[in-house]
């Protein structure tokens, strides 16, 4: 570029010289004011790129402090995502155990809280094991709750966990009684989260709703513990005596977290 420049420079002077020989500043001004602008745009060309770069430099720098800025406000917010995160769930798991709390004081003496630790899987098998067993006097045949009702009982207990039978497993059997008119059946478990409460007569009205509560008489439970709510009545063939009912636990069976097992020293007995 500097040579074009110098080359321009020369034309110039020519044109001047020629220009004064002639004697004539008609055509001299012309010429002059020509080249001046040619000479101008010259020095803007050459001016310009170092003004571009420097533009370019200053957001290149801007956007390298945004995108500094962007990952710091990720950071903060994904930090403020899990605190909130935790709060939730210390929030969650202090009102279940206020709950616990509420069992202990329903149910008095002696009650062992537990947390979750294993669930079996098995579609014929409905059992959960927790942590805490022999070391803190839970044995096999104790009543298991969770939440508002009942979820099963200890099957067996090692040192430092217990096995708990849910209320579902087929193998599960608890006496039990209609809260509203008394009438006494067994519920046993259905599989799938279900139970279904045997040995009702037909004559016994049964509703969809009734609660059904523990009845005392297997030395398992104390009497009055809630266990679910009727959820569907079918008679039956007619040569069955007993109606078909289903219950729905009080306690979702598939989402337990924490128990408390009820440590009894003797067997519980009905009081009348």
């Amino acid at each position: 570029m500097t040579a074009y420049l110098v080359l321009a420079v020369v034309v110039f002077l020519i044109f001047v010289v020629v220009g004064l020989r002639f004697g004539s500043p008609a055509v001299i001004s012309p010429i002059k004011y020509f080249f001046m602008d040619m000479t101008g745009y010259l020095q803007k060309g050459l001016s310009g790129p170092p003004r571009w770069g420097k533009n370019f430099w200053r957001s290149y720098v801007a956007l390298q402090d945004v995108e500094l800025e962007n990952k710091a406000l990720r950071k903060e917010v994904n930090q403020l995502q899990k605190e909130i995160g935790r709060y939730r769930e210390a929030l969650i798991a202090n009102v279940r155990y206020r709950m616990l709390l509420e069992i202990k004081e329903d149910v008095g003496g002696k009650v062992i809280a537990a947390n979750v630790v294993g669930v079996d899987l098995a579609p014929w098998l409905a059992t959960i094991t927790v942590d805490k067993g022999r070391k803190e006097g839970i044995k096999p045949g104790m009543m298991v709750m969770s939440g508002s009702g009942v979820v099963g009982q200890t099957l067996e207990a090692s040192l430092y966990f217990s096995k708990v039978l849910l209320l579902s497993d087929y193998n599960s059997a608890i006496a039990a009684l209609i809260q509203r008119n008394r009438a006494r059946g067994i519920l046993k478990g259905a599989g799938s989260g279900l139970c279904r409460l045997a040995y009702v007569e037909k004559l016994v009205d049964v509703e969809v709703g009734d609660r059904i509560i523990t009845s005392g008489t297997d030395g398992i439970s104390p009497k009055g513990l809630l266990i679910g709510k009727v959820s569907s009545v079918t008679q039956g063939p007619i040569s069955n005596l007993f109606q078909n009912i289903t219950v729905t636990p009080a306690v979702d069976l598939k989402r337990i977290e924490e128990v408390v097992v009820l440590v009894k020293t003797q067997p519980f007995v009905e009081s009348h």
